[in-house]
């Protein structure tokens, strides 16, 4: 980040602050007496970039505004890590109204701001220059106070190092392993009441599937007693039709077999009769029938017999035939008969529902027996006890057409009735498993709810359980990373160190030893042996100090901003004699290439120090 612009009224000591065309390259003096408003100027960066300086706390902000004004405000215009020239502008007044809108300089005019609001600001500020407050005020911008070693276990020393994130994954990491440890112990105590919930339900595997066998068989005794009841009706309802149709076949048998009989004697009689004219035409009994024919037949002829014997012939075949027909019909009829007798023979044990009475007393009884009323047992098949005898008696009758209708009728209308009364306790006792199977398949459904639950919980804790395991190798694995990170840096800083205080002491100390606490020993080349920081001058610790100090910046540019950074200095030489000085200032722009604006506050420089720009402060001004 390079700074091109100032603008500010009402900060600190300043009504009107307006520093421009700021030298992008080189040294910017700030020289004055005390009390001249030489730090305000790095006061008024501070507060442009953080909305805060580093004398003041969030609860004295307000005294950053002029003594005696309402408000203060501060422009700043920059360059960015990406090269790119921004606008920042800051407001404050003594109610505590705060704000800070960031542009960009390379848009159009007009454009909307990339950032409106403080937290808005600090959040885009952030993607822009890859640093805050706190790295800020321990590497580019050094206050009016004594160089001092760097906590090694800081926020911004192990930003420099690149550990803050590896430390944010740890905590995190660790923040999983205690969350996961949460999650299972409350897991396994839903687990517990869960298997708690599923021994109350006390579910029996075998249960349900008994009682489903039972509804299965009794539905199958429910079909098979309706198609009974239906063939035994289509049977006796054929049965009775069939008598009046077996009666009158029988009489047309009858009938056709008397016929039949005469016709054979009048083809006998005439045949006869016709061979006795023919041979022995004198014979008495011949005359008197030749004379009976001649006086009761008209034009009678002899010839007229043969034809009378052959149409007595045709009518004795006609006959036979028709009693055969009549024969035919009514063993047809017979089948009808034996379809009823094999109806009523298959009731003898229908589906094991109708039993034998083992007792004559037992006949026209009927009962219905279970094997209990519980819940938790399923009853028996209904049972019921018939009239054997009085079905075998009606079986025989009708084997022999001997039944008539009303018999047939009321005999089978008594077997359908015991068959309907079979069916309506079986359709009970059907309706009563159907309530007792919803209820336990109820219960089972609820069990078994309660079972993918628990399973889903063990998976659940076995997920977490692996989670850990991953975490704490993770743990390991993260910690190694930050003591290798810690170690480079280490190595990196004292390479660095190395390379600046040679410049900064003239070659008397070239070498640091840093301890992985940070503590530094500097090598005395005149000594050839390394010396406590105790041991050496105030101006010296100081330089070695500053190398240090500016080791870490040079540090942090490298890890977070990646371009070149302005570096603002608060009499960093304050007891510096004038030789220390000059080499010092000799020594910085040639220190970094990222490092290229660098901004120095002292009392006053020797006399032959060039600065690129330099800015001279007085007691009784209060504005620049």
């Amino acid at each position: 980040m390079i700074i091109h612009r100032i603008l500010a009224k009402n900060v600190l000591k300043y009504s009107s602050l307006k520093l421009e065309n700021l030298p992008e390259n080189g040294l910017i003096g700030i020289t004055g007496p005390n009390e001249s408003g030489k730090s305000t100027i790095g006061e008024t960066v501070c507060f442009a970039l953080f909305g805060r300086s580093f004398s003041l706390g969030d609860d004295d902000l307000k005294k950053i505004i002029l003594w005696g004004e309402t408000h203060c405000s501060v422009e700043l215009d920059f360059t960015a890590s990406d090269r790119k020239r921004y606008h920042l502008e800051r407001f404050l007044d003594d109610a505590g109204n705060h704000s800070a809108m960031l542009s960009t300089l390379e848009g159009i005019t007009g454009d909307e701001p990339l950032a409106r609001g403080v937290d808005a600001v600090a959040d885009k500020l952030y993607e822009l220059i890859g640093y805050e407050f706190d790295e800020f005020i321990e590497s580019f911008y050094l206050a009016q106070r004594e160089i001092t070693t760097p906590h090694p276990h800081s926020y911004v020393v192990k930003t420099m190092a690149g550990v803050v994130t590896l430390e944010y994954c740890a905590a995190a990491n660790q923040e999983d392993i205690v969350e996961a440890e949460g999650v299972i112990k409350e897991t396994d105590r839903e687990i517990s009441d869960l298997n708690e919930q599923i021994d109350e339900i006390g579910i029996d595997p075998g249960y349900l599937h008994l009682l489903e066998d039972e509804r299965a068989q009794l539905n199958r005794q429910i079909g098979d007693h309706n198609h009974q009841v239906e063939t035994l009706d289509d049977a006796s309802t054929a049965y009775q039709d069939a008598l009046s149709v077996r009666k009158a076949a029988l009489g047309g048998r009858r009938r056709a077999a008397f016929l039949r009989f005469i016709m054979l004697l009048l083809t006998l009689a005439t045949a006869g009769l016709w061979g006795l004219l023919l041979r022995m035409p004198e014979h008495e009994f011949a005359t008197k029938a030749s004379d009976w024919l001649a006086g009761h037949v008209p034009q009678w002829q002899v010839e007229m017999l043969p034809i009378a014997a052959a149409v007595f012939a045709a009518l004795f075949i006609f006959f036979w035939i028709r009693r055969g027909v009549f024969n035919r019909r009514a063993a047809n009829l017979e089948t009808v008969a034996q379809t009823l007798v094999a109806e009523l023979d298959g009731l003898e044990n229908p589906v094991e529902a109708i039993q034998e009475s083992d007792t004559p007393e037992a006949a026209d009884e009927t009962e219905v027996e279970t094997a209990g009323d519980t819940d938790d047992e399923p009853q028996s098949i209904v049972t019921v006890v018939a009239d054997k005898a009085a079905r075998e008696s009606l079986s025989q009758r009708v084997a022999g057409f001997m039944a008539d209708a009303p018999e047939v009728r009321d005999g089978v209308g008594n077997e359908q009735n015991l068959l309907r009364y079979v069916i309506n306790k079986a359709q009970e006792r059907v309706g009563e498993l159907d309530e007792t199977i919803r209820h336990e398949q109820a219960r089972i459904d609820k069990a078994d709810g309660l079972i993918t639950i628990r399973d889903s919980l063990k998976n659940k804790a076995a997920e977490q359980a692996q989670q850990i395991a991953t975490c704490e190798l993770a743990g390991e694995l993260i910690q190694g990373a930050i003591r290798e990170v810690s170690n480079k840096f280490n190595v990196k800083l004292k390479s660095l160190v190395s390379k600046m205080l040679p410049l900064f002491t003239e070659r008397r100390y070239e070498h640091l030893q840093i301890a992985d606490d940070l503590t530094v020993r500097a090598f005395s080349s005149e000594k050839r042996d390394f010396m406590d920081l105790d041991e050496i001058s105030s101006g010296t610790q100081r330089q070695i100090m500053l190398a240090v100090r500016l080791a870490l910046s040079q540090e942090l540019i490298k890890r977070t901003v990646d371009a070149e950074q302005f570096l603002f200095l608060d009499e960093p030489f304050a007891f510096f004699d004038q030789r220390r000085t000059r080499s010092s200032l000799t020594v910085l722009p040639t220190l970094s290439e990222e490092l290229t604006q660098i901004w120095i506050i002292g009392q006053e420089f020797p006399d032959d120090v060039h600065f690129d720009l330099h800015i001279e402060c007085d007691r009784d001004m209060n504005s620049i």
